[in-house]
């Protein structure tokens, strides 16, 4: 028995959903306004915001080990 996707419906996700909906349609659906709503809301809150230092680059080619001598004696 397999269960049709579309007939399941998660009322939290339908509820994020519209949230999201109504925001965007606030805005006129520009994501520079959200933006700077967004950051006013976050300066008008006086909460502290986390900056994380930015990660060191992974090289493209890392370097590669020396090859280790074998361990078989001579032959």
């Amino acid at each position: 028995m397999t269960k049709n996707k579309a007939e399941w419906r998660d009322p939290i996700v339908e509820e994020i959903h519209r949230f999201r909906e109504e925001y965007a349609k606030k805005f006129d659906y520009d994501p520079e306004k959200m933006f700077l709503d967004l950051r006013r809301r976050q300066e008008e809150s006086g909460d502290p915001v986390v900056s994380f230092s930015p990660k060191p680059a992974v090289a493209a080619n890392p370097p590669i080990a020396p090859a280790r001598p074998s361990k078989r004696r001579g032959t």
